[in-house]
């Protein structure tokens, strides 16, 4: 079974951000990062105190994103990135237990893997209102990073019920979903279509 990751974005909600996520974190996604890089370092760690308490009530595993120090002062060894963040703060090794980077090329994904990556999300797969003016990475680079490399891959950037049948054989470990989840007024509905 392909696990689901979920990605946080407050400009997406289009119901209350905390009862959105509040749904994201009762349902059965595997676990949830909090992304929400355009807030400032204080505003993070506030956001982050808040998911953390609701992440701990539904027993979902909940990884910082982008704020590194916040991670570090809050004592979560669970932290994502891009890899130029991780190349400029290879530091964080010290505190993380799970450290997952964001690549788009094979290469990346090699490097990624060589500097202590315990997971990749590779993206974006498909198009995706989120990023319009960039080209998809597209489903045979995602399989080919797949097998470059011995951590787990996570597909996303425009993954829905309607485009993951397309990675199913793509020895990915699951998909991460952001603009679904924030969007939808039923997410357990939404991650049943998508598992089906």
């Amino acid at each position: 079974m392909l696990k689901v990751a979920a990605i946080t974005n407050h400009e997406l909600a289009s119901t209350n951000y905390w009862d959105q996520l509040e749904q994201i974190a009762a349902s059965d996604v595997d676990f949830i990062v909090l992304r929400e890089k355009n807030l400032t370092e204080e505003e993070y760690t506030d956001y982050a105190k808040r998911a953390l308490r609701l992440c701990s009530i539904h027993q979902k595993t909940c990884v910082l994103q982008h704020f590194g120090k916040a991670a570090i002062r809050l004592h979560i060894p669970r932290f994502q990135c891009s890899l130029p963040y991780l190349e400029t703060h290879s530091s964080l090794l010290y505190y993380m237990t799970t450290l997952g980077v964001s690549v788009h090329t094979v290469e990346e994904a090699i490097k990624a893997e060589q500097l202590g990556a315990t997971y990749l999300m590779a993206s974006h797969v498909f198009p995706t209102a989120c990023k319009p003016s960039d080209p998809p990475i597209g489903v045979d680079t995602v399989e080919a990073i797949c097998k470059a490399v011995k951590i787990p891959v996570y597909a996303l950037g425009g993954v829905t019920p309607k485009t993951i049948s397309q990675l199913q054989d793509v020895p990915i470990k699951g998909v991460a979903l952001m603009s679904g989840l924030m969007t939808c007024p039923d997410v357990p509905e939404y991650l049943k279509e998508l598992r089906a």
